[in-house]
């Protein structure tokens, strides 16, 4: 087959006429590969399209398993990417049999646009197509796995412990630059359930804590922040001051009798509050009111101004 006829079945060089497609011909060149004969191999800097015209070539990724990542056979094309000096990863391409590639270009890519500007334009053009439907066709398949999407971002952004928010989410929050209202809340005495009772104690105690948090305060994003710290978000415009209280009021119904072995029945928290801009600087300001009231004995809140 005239490798003419061949470049006219492949999708990068669909916008070419007759004229251009001689050009391109011109930079192309054929190789024949044995069975089990490499195209290229592991950590190899390979710049070429490939079109298969014979047999079919095999893509292995690297590692152990030398896993089996792709196949191509007759009149399919790989290595768009590659021509870009992005290579996709490491990867080896293995003929399965007797087989055939067209091969393009023979210079460096870069050279060839420089040498013919207005093909080269019309080709990058083209691969920038290919790539953004690529893209839109993978959007579409996480769409229509969001549920395993969901749940990959519920194990990367969910305390195993409490259930809540972990800091890795308070991250991505403080990055959307927008207004809340917060309250930062830690037990009083928290230590001592630790050390007289132990950290099974400990953390059950936490668990309860945070779900009487989140109890009190249905609509806010609640984030365990620190080992026995949370972070109350809520919108701007609300009384953050008397959702603090409620939290508060809330915290010291809890009776960890039976948690404790009857050792300690009861905890109370500090509670400092603010609102601006979710930032560091914010979350580090209502932070330092609330350890305000946290070493005056506790069970107490701090508002803007308190210190």
């Amino acid at each position: 087959m005239d490798s003419k006829e061949i470049l006219k079945t492949v999708q990068l060089f669909s916008s070419l006429n007759d004229s251009e497609l001689n050009i391109i011909q011109n930079y192309c060149r054929f190789k024949e590969l044995k069975e089990n004969e490499k195209l290229f191999d592991y950590d190899e800097d390979f710049k070429l399209l490939c079109i298969v015209t014979a047999g079919s070539i095999a893509i292995y990724s690297n590692g152990s398993s030398n896993r089996l990542i792709a196949r191509y056979l007759p009149n399919e094309s790989f290595g768009e990417l590659n021509l870009c000096g992005i290579i996709p990863g490491n990867a080896q391409a293995v003929a399965l049999e007797q087989s055939g590639v067209l091969l393009f270009p023979t210079i460096a890519f870069e050279d060839f646009i420089i040498k013919h500007a207005n093909i080269g334009a019309k080709v990058i053009y083209q691969l920038l197509s290919n790539i953004s439907f690529r893209i839109r066709e993978t959007n579409k398949l996480i769409s229509q796995n969001y549920g395993w999407v969901s749940e990959l971002k519920k194990a990367i952004y969910t305390d195993r412990l409490t259930g809540l928010y972990n800091r890795q989410y308070c991250k991505e929050l403080l990055k959307e630059n927008r207004g809340y209202s917060i309250a930062v809340i830690k037990p009083d005495k928290f230590k001592a359930i630790n050390d007289t009772c132990g950290h099974k104690a400990g953390d059950a105690t936490l668990i309860a804590l945070a779900q009487t948090i989140r109890k009190a305060s249905p609509d806010a994003i609640h984030i365990r922040y620190r080992g026995d710290e949370f972070i109350v978000v809520t919108p701007p415009d609300t009384d953050i001051q008397s959702l603090a209280q409620t939290i508060l009021k809330a915290i010291g119904t809890i009776n960890i009798a039976s948690i404790t072995s009857g050792l300690i029945t009861s905890i109370t928290a500090s509670i400092g509050t603010g609102s601006g801009v979710f930032c560091q600087r914010l979350i580090d300001s209502v932070y330092e009111r609330m350890w305000s009231v946290y070493h005056k004995g506790g069970n107490s809140i701090a508002v803007e101004g308190d210190m």
